[in-house]
């Protein structure tokens, strides 16, 4: 393989990486890559798998059939559709302006260091939209209340378990999971709000794990059946945690819910 060849089948698994760690769906990876890889005269082919994933190019002007393979570990992150979305504007620009491959390798690289939205941002409109959610479901403003610092407790205690102590996310979301649910079962214990069933149900919902869920119909539906397998299961543990963190919590706190 020579170098050009090797530079850019490394920057495009990385860039197909990246679209999967993010939360896009299949779907969008492969037109993505599909695209980038024309715009600069391969044919590609997109494999994922649980634990990688893995291009392989065929540049159009080789008589050899040269096949060029390179695959690469996926890394836990967060969900992040601004960094899917710049991704996906890449590849337009890559197909649309002819970019040069180092210029697009910077343009990729600008990318991914753009700052996140702030931490604390993100915990307070997480909270804001799970106590909307209690209110949606029928909770009173009390219930509302607690729902929302219930919700910011544990989503705290979540990015301090895996961000700072490395502690898998599947224990990370029993014990945050354990944490929403017995600060939400305040309402039954000191009797606050005419709704504490509803609080304690919608307490622990920020977890509920339903982007990886839509992604894996999507890779159903388009016939990506192994990446919707890994995605649904992925998704069914998260769940199942949720559910052995909340069922905790009702123990520890001995809360009678009708």
């Amino acid at each position: 393989m020579d170098s050009d060849n090797k530079k850019f089948s490394k920057f495009l698994t990385d860039y197909a990486t990246t679209l999967l760690e993010c939360g896009a769906t299949t779907v969008r990876i492969e037109k993505n890559v599909l695209r980038i890889a024309e715009a600069y005269g391969y044919k590609s082919e997109i494999n994922i798998y649980p634990l990688h994933v893995e291009v392989w190019l065929k540049r159009l002007a080789d008589k050899d059939n040269e096949l060029i393979a390179m695959n690469k570990k996926i890394q836990k992150s967060a969900i992040n559709f601004n960094t899917v979305s710049e991704l996906s504007r890449l590849s337009w620009q890559c197909y649309d302006l002819h970019l040069d491959l180092d210029e697009a390798i910077r343009r990729y690289e600008d990318v991914l260091s753009t700052p996140r939205i702030p931490f604390w941002v993100v915990a307070v409109l997480t909270s804001l939209a799970n106590a909307s959610f209690c209110r949606l479901f029928g909770g009173d403003f009390m219930s509302m209340l607690i729902v929302l610092i219930a919700t910011a407790a544990g989503f705290y205690s979540k990015d301090v378990l895996i961000s700072r102590y490395k502690i898998d996310f599947r224990l990370a979301i029993i014990v945050c999971s354990c944490i929403s649910a017995i600060l939400s079962c305040s309402g039954h214990v000191f009797g606050l709000g005419d709704t504490p069933d509803i609080a304690l149900a919608t307490s622990v919902l920020y977890l509920v794990p339903g982007i990886p869920y839509l992604n894996s119909v999507s890779d159903f539906i388009n016939g990506h059946y192994i990446s919707a397998i890994s995605r649904l299961i992925q998704s069914c543990i998260i769940t199942v945690c949720l559910a052995v963190g909340l069922y905790i919590g009702l123990l520890l706190m001995n809360a009678q819910v009708v």
